[in-house]
């Protein structure tokens, strides 16, 4: 997955199309220094993301503004992966 644009909108959030959804706009917040999904607009109902386009979504705005390790080293991967 690709991002194909991505710019800041309001304070700690961002909004980005990627190559795979070129139509939906997912907008991203920042919280303990990365950045998670907080909502898309203009999803397809025919071809909804799943759970791992979410992820590739996280890694690749992460990577692509510089917070890469800090999600990396979030809470909820770790207890998942200790369960």
């Amino acid at each position: 997955m690709r991002i194909l644009h991505w710019s800041y909108t309001r304070k700690y959030q961002v909004k980005t199309v990627f190559d795979l959804f070129p139509d939906t706009v997912v907008i991203f917040r920042q919280i303990n220094g990365y950045y998670f999904i907080r909502t898309m607009k203009g999803l397809d109902p025919v071809a909804l993301p799943e759970r791992r386009h979410y992820v590739q979504m996280e890694y690749c705005i992460n990577k692509e503004l510089g917070t890469l390790p800090a999600y990396k080293s979030r809470k909820a991967l770790h207890s998942r992966e200790s369960s």
